[in-house]
């Protein structure tokens, strides 16, 4: 039962993952994106905790880990 529920918070994490990555930075103006965070965190494991931040680039990322795996930093 534990290996169900660990599975699901890792395949909503994926999905919350792949849903943020479309909403690509490149199109803001004020495009904050950076490569060397992005390179740096780009492997992390995040939590499914999504209490919710906000980005530099003005967009919602359920918590930091997941911002700077996209390459984002925290307002």
């Amino acid at each position: 039962m534990a290996n169900i529920k660990l599975f699901s918070i890792f395949i909503l994490t994926i999905i919350f993952s792949s849903l943020f990555m479309m909403n690509s930075c490149s199109k803001d103006k004020n495009n904050c994106y950076d490569p060397k965070l992005y390179r740096q965190h780009k492997d992390d494991i995040c939590l499914a905790d999504c209490p919710g931040v906000t980005g530099c680039d003005g967009n919602f990322y359920c918590n930091e880990c997941e911002a700077r795996r996209n390459g984002i930093s925290i307002r």
